[in-house]
């Protein structure tokens, strides 16, 4: 007798068991499938106008960078190598050289690659862009080539109603040339530079 009121309060309990498994599976927090988290971009995208690029070969590029309020020439010129660096990146390159305009005139010459020095992915001192701008009450573009020698117009930048600053850039695929030091690493560039920049206005 004790037995079979055991077997059938185990029998009872199964049975309950049965009844409140679907309640409680229904009442269980269901996972969500991942979401991919979406980060917004480190540098934020710049207002039309501000930034143009042309491509003039497979290989060969035109970037400028447009605007009206001067900060500072290395503020703007290091937008500009961010800039750089992400287009080789978007164009599957590793690296890009700065292509240099020289006159005749100039008395700043391109530096000369060194094998017997050091080896660097980038250096921002032979990042020379050229500039041309326009100041108050005057419609005629003015030009400044960091080549000439002269002196730049930071000394006017409150008078600088609109400035342009631009460069060409070759890009490469491989491992970055050390010993050239207009050859600039397109991944340690950015990563240098994406803290440190914001698009000028």
């Amino acid at each position: 007798m004790k037995n079979n009121k055991t077997a059938i309060g185990i029998l009872l309990l199964a049975i309950g068991a049965g009844y409140c498994s679907p309640g409680l599976a229904a009442d269980a927090p269901v996972a969500n499938p991942a979401i991919p988290d979406v980060k917004p971009p480190e540098v934020p995208a710049p207002a039309p106008g501000v930034y143009s690029v042309r491509k003039k070969s497979d290989d060969r590029f035109h970037l400028s960078v447009t605007g009206h309020a001067f900060t500072s020439r290395d503020a703007i010129e290091q937008y500009l190598a961010y800039r750089a660096a992400e287009l080789t990146k978007e164009q599957h390159a590793n690296w890009f050289s700065l292509v240099e305009q020289h006159a005749k005139a100039d008395r700043i010459h391109s530096p000369k690659p060194d094998p017997m020095g050091p080896r660097f992915s980038f250096r921002m001192q032979y990042w020379r862009p050229v500039w041309r701008y326009k100041v108050q009450n005057s419609p005629a573009w003015k030009s400044w080539s960091p080549y000439s020698g002269a002196p730049f117009f930071g000394d006017i930048s409150k008078d600088v109603t609109v400035y342009e600053v631009s460069a060409d850039i070759l890009l490469h695929k491989g491992s970055v040339d050390g010993i050239n030091p207009l050859a600039f690493d397109a991944d340690a560039l950015s990563d240098f530079l994406v803290n440190q920049v914001s698009p000028p206005q």
